[in-house]
């Protein structure tokens, strides 16, 4: 993710600076990455939050994936709302 998507994008702009930090290193590595990718990427991000007694917000986590999304296939981004939704069915 380019700086200057991340200054455009005012939702950010309210995160604490830990949390962004993980969200942008986040946002580098999934650059490019095909879906079956991402899911060890976001597990990933979730344990570094953990360890830093961390967590993303409703909203913080509904912009990550919308960024994580925005260049994806129909397909992959079908894909990606199933096991989303299976996700949340497990909790």
């Amino acid at each position: 993710m380019s700086d200057s998507s991340r200054n455009n994008n005012a939702r950010m702009n309210n995160i604490d600076p830990r949390k962004l930090a993980i969200l942008i290193e986040l946002m580098k590595e999934a650059e490019g990455k095909s879906m079956d990718k991402l899911l060890p990427l976001i597990m990933s991000t979730n344990k570094k939050l953990q360890d830093q007694n961390l967590s993303f917000t409703k909203d913080e986590s509904e912009l990550m994936i919308e960024i994580l999304t925005k260049n994806m296939s129909p397909k992959d981004k079908a894909q990606f709302e199933m096991l989303r939704k299976m996700m949340a069915n497990r909790k």
